[in-house]
């Protein structure tokens, strides 16, 4: 087991703990060596709830999708029973994923390397001649662990979590806060979209950046927006301050939800344009007036507006290279109707065309730190402090 000393010196880590104005920030080794990502994966990722997928990726019993994060190969699978679980997609005899790609259907789940079959639950049923017979007992072989392994799981809003140490807080005490932001929300008429050509409704965009890069790059940095976006650059709200030089937007820095709320009318013109059914507030039963970008620790993010919720979920593959899975649910059937396909194509065209505005710049800021000209860097006060505290809550769980 490695630790945090072997990275970083007290000197760093005092200084990731400063008040932000002489704070600083990781240093470059964070964001690139091997084996501070394999520290993370131990100590930030695997003892906190994380996203891991979506549950309208497997909506029917017999549906399976294998997913990689962290390294780890998982799998989504949903039940004869309807319930969605999570695996570690590892057959216990031959080390070989269970699945190999998506799947549909009501029958076994069969491994591609011995044929070794497994029920909707995870159980072997089936280990075909492993005695030289064709049906041998599979008893004492799931006595030795031959099933698959499950993991702790939960949902909230289609979103899949996984606590892989299986000791972490319930989940909705973990996401706590973010429940509390929308408790007034009318989310009950969300779905996802299923437009994407893999028919699972999850768009994929690989980022050849740290995870860290990318995570405070989305939300936390509201500086970045008029220099890196073309429809910010465009917007007469960007940069969000008023004339004096106050925000206009409301700074989000609760716990594991860090982000930015605003009045959806002010920015009318800033996004495009899109006619869906609105989501309501379960008070008044009218139409949600705040939007907002939000990231919610360790390795997700969630765009809230009237018209859509779009979820994207950072999968950290290796210390350089992260996969986007995003995505998009929309209200009062809007998700399913043909007549809206266009609207949906529109927006999550640019939601998607944003992103890769964004990738570039944290790919550019990846490949920067390989520089000997700053081994770390420093805040702005005014707009950082998201940004500030991620580091701290980062250092916090690698120093548990």
């Amino acid at each position: 087991m490695s630790s945090v000393d072997a990275f970083l010196t007290e000197a760093d880590r005092r200084a990731i703990r400063a008040p932000i104005e002489t704070a600083r920030t990781f240093p470059q080794i964070a964001y690139r060596s091997q084996g501070f990502f394999e520290l993370e994966v131990e100590r930030v990722f695997s003892r906190n709830w994380v996203a891991v997928g979506f549950g309208g990726s497997v909506p029917a019993p017999g549906d399976a999708a294998p997913v990689e994060i962290f390294g780890m190969p998982l799998l989504l699978m949903r039940g004869d029973d309807g319930a969605l679980r999570v695996f570690h997609n590892v057959g216990a005899h031959d080390g070989c994923p269970v699945v190999l790609k998506r799947r549909s259907g009501p029958g076994p789940i069969e491994g591609p390397y011995h044929g070794w079959q497994y029920d909707l639950r995870g159980r072997l049923i089936k280990a075909p001649f492993w005695d030289g017979t064709p049906d041998p007992d599979v008893g004492p072989l799931r006595a030795q662990g031959g099933d698959l392994v499950e993991i702790r799981s939960g949902l909230w809003q289609d979103i899949v979590f996984a606590d892989l140490s299986g000791k972490c807080a319930p989940l909705t005490e973990f996401l706590a806060p973010l429940i509390a932001l929308f408790a007034d929300h009318d989310l009950s008429g969300l779905e996802m979209a299923m437009d994407v050509p893999e028919g699972d409704g999850v768009h994929r965009v690989l980022a050849r950046a740290n995870w860290k890069a990318l995570w405070e790059n989305y939300a936390p940095n509201v500086y970045h927006e008029g220099f890196v976006h073309e429809m910010y650059r465009q917007s007469k709200h960007v940069p969000r301050v008023d004339a004096a030089g106050n925000k206009t937007f409301t700074e989000i820095d609760d716990g594991i939800v860090k982000g930015l709320g605003f009045e959806t009318a002010r920015v009318s013109n800033t996004y495009p344009a899109v006619t869906f059914p609105k989501i309501r507030s379960k008070r008044t039963g009218e139409p949600v007036a705040v939007s907002y970008i939000l990231n919610i620790y360790p390795n997700w993010a969630l765009l809230v507006f009237p018209t859509h919720f779009r979820v994207r979920i950072l999968a950290p593959l290796d210390a350089g290279s992260c996969e986007w899975r995003i995505a998009s649910y929309y209200n009062g059937g809007a998700a399913r109707d043909p007549s809206a396909l266009a609207m949906r194509q529109r927006s999550i065209a640019g939601s998607l065309h944003a992103g890769q505005e964004d990738d570039a710049i944290c790919e550019a800021v990846q490949r920067a730190r390989g520089s000997p000209a700053h081994r770390s860097h420093f805040y702005s006060p005014f707009w950082d402090r998201m940004h500030w505290d991620f580091n701290r809550m980062v250092l916090g769980d690698l120093e548990r």
